[in-house]
């Protein structure tokens, strides 16, 4: 058995560790969900999600598991009480359950569960006993021994924007060996969709000048660590795409003559993300002009895809 923690991808990890496929790259994975691409831009009182993914992992875990051959059995309920039901009613050995997104902050196990309220998280179940559960979370935790009235404590989705109110429940069952060409060429189609829409929709390039003018109105102790945050996983997901831009090159795909271009606008994105997080520590504050270079680069980065 492999245990997968502890980057930012919690949902690919929670389906790596159901699915145990050793072949299985674990930033292949999260590219080919495609959530690692565009941004949207939220506000509210807690200053979360204000640089987060436009396409979240609830969304597109579905379609990645699908280009790897796996066919997800989803079921999503309203309660916690359902959701055990469900559980109960499909976990067999050798057949995990992936839950999720759920309220990180409701998980007592984690050490300091109140600094995670509101973070959409996800963890893999599998059977222990008629009673009892094997919890394994990326945070940390694996086989973690849960009776089915502690999960059911555990499982609350009600204050997590990417569940939409709902509790989700996966099985994942193998139906079909899966082809690294045809994984890369529709992750690639799924970060263009992602980039494009995000700009469409008003969010992308837009969502970055909307949070520059959205913070300028409260007092920097307000967001400044939930920026913070938000730029170091930014960050991250940019790395995926200069990884995502690797891969094609290695596998000569017909898209490689655009990496160049995407390469360039992403090492410029990084550069900006490394300033303006250097800025914060420092208690300077963010500046508008970091911000709008940050929004164009988006929003090239979108034209670029377009095009290709």
């Amino acid at each position: 058995m492999r245990f997968y923690g502890n980057e930012i991808c919690c949902g690919s990890y929670a389906c790596l560790n159901a699915i145990q496929d050793p072949s299985i790259d674990l930033q292949i994975f999260e590219i080919s969900t495609s959530t690692p691409f565009g941004i949207r831009h939220f506000e509210n009182e807690h200053f979360d999600r204000l640089l987060t993914t436009y396409c979240d992992p609830n969304q597109g875990m579905d379609r990645g598991l699908r280009l790897w051959g796996y066919a997800p059995e989803t079921v999503q309920t309203k309660t916690a009480e359902e959701a055990v039901w469900e559980i109960r009613y499909r976990i067999r050995q050798n057949f995990p359950v992936v839950v999720g997104p759920i309220d990180m902050g409701k998980l007592s196990y984690q050490i300091m569960p109140t600094l995670l309220k509101r973070m959409d998280h996800y963890i893999s179940l599998e059977y222990c006993s008629d009673t009892e559960v094997y919890c394994t979370d990326s945070e940390g935790f694996y086989h973690y021994r849960l009776t089915y009235e502690e999960l059911r404590t555990y499982l609350s989705a009600d204050s997590v924007p990417e569940a939409n109110g709902c509790i989700t429940v996966r099985q994942i069952k193998k139906k079909r060996e899966y082809k690294m060409e045809e994984v890369l060429e529709q992750s690639f189609r799924y970060a263009a969709d992602n980039l494009c829409t995000a700009e469409e929709d008003g969010e992308g390039s837009r969502g970055i000048k909307n949070c520059f003018q959205y913070l300028e109105q409260y007092k920097e102790y307000k967001w400044r660590l939930p920026l913070m945050y938000d730029i170091q996983y930014l960050k991250q997901r940019k790395l995926l795409l200069l990884f995502l831009t690797d891969l094609l090159e290695e596998n000569r795909r017909r898209y490689s003559n655009q990496t160049g271009e995407i390469r360039r606008i992403v090492t410029i994105q990084n550069d900006l993300l490394g300033k303006l997080y250097g800025r914060l520590r420092k208690g300077l504050g963010i500046e508008k002009e970091s911000f709008e270079e940050l929004a164009e680069m988006e929003r090239r980065l979108a034209e670029v895809w377009r095009i290709s």
